[in-house]
């Protein structure tokens, strides 16, 4: 089983791969999308490539990890510094040069001719563009971090991630899936705002300065949302799926927590 990982790395995109890279039991590849959204995809390009060098630094396997590259693509973003840091990434890493190959992103539907599963932590763009031409369909349901029903929304009307690109979301939505949505991050148990970590892994400091960026905008609450998305990719055991309306166009499968 391989996994296909859109991310417009964001803290939180960081989070969430670091956990997936160091949980992946289950895949014996990890194909790395870098796209545009928490920055333009020339800037998530290169903070995959050091987010990979400290993942490789941190004693984290790399085996069977590549990276595709987006960048010729038109994609929508938005800079969101006082959230990721004025890289977007939280501004703990030099660049530096990719400790895995590189591939264009055309070549990444052709490596698409074996079993595998989508994790969609950014605007859904690029996971349109690449499912439309590849070669076998996901196996299951692709997991998207996007959308929002009940909870008020934080992007001009909308959950960023939507936001930046609705039609793709909405044609993702047509496909089989299931979407960690603010709904579903937005409780207590994924409140990370007094749960500092006091290691020194790869993942402790990335989640430290999610909180830390958090704290400086509201003092009650971090919510590290593509994170979530992650945990509900490995441990689908904790989450149950609703089917609710999606503003009259379609239906969304949201996940929520069991027990909240």
């Amino acid at each position: 089983m391989k996994l296909v990982v859109f991310a417009d790395y964001g803290l939180d995109d960081a989070c969430a791969t670091v956990y997936v890279l160091e949980n992946r039991e289950r895949y014996e590849g990890v194909y790395i999308v870098p796209v545009g959204g928490n920055v333009e995809a020339a800037r998530a390009l290169t903070n995959a490539k050091k987010l990979l060098a400290a993942a490789k630094a941190d004693g984290i396997s790399l085996d069977g990890v590549c990276i595709a590259d987006t960048t010729a693509c038109a994609q929508p973003f938005c800079r969101l510094p006082s959230v990721h840091g004025n890289d977007g990434m939280g501004d703990l890493f030099a660049d530096c040069e990719s400790p895995v190959s590189v591939v264009p992103y055309e070549k990444l539907a052709d490596m698409l001719d074996c079993e595998y599963e989508v994790l969609s932590l950014g605007p859904c763009t690029m996971v349109e563009r690449v499912l439309a031409t590849a070669e076998k369909q996901p196996a299951g349901d692709i997991v998207i971090m996007g959308g929002c029903r009940a909870e008020e929304p934080n992007y001009n009307g909308y959950e960023f991630n939507e936001a930046l690109d609705l039609e793709a979301f909405v044609k993702s939505l047509a496909r089989p899936h299931i979407c960690a949505t603010l709904d579903t991050c937005r409780v207590p148990e994924f409140n990370y705002i007094s749960a500092r970590r006091t290691g020194e892994k790869l993942l402790d400091k990335l989640i430290n300065r999610s909180i830390e960026l958090a704290a400086a905008r509201h003092n009650d609450r971090c919510y590290i949302y593509d994170y979530i998305a992650a945990l509900a990719l490995l441990h689908r055991e904790r989450f149950g799926v609703r089917t609710a309306d999606y503003r009259g166009v379609c239906e969304i499968r949201e996940l929520y927590l069991l027990g909240e």
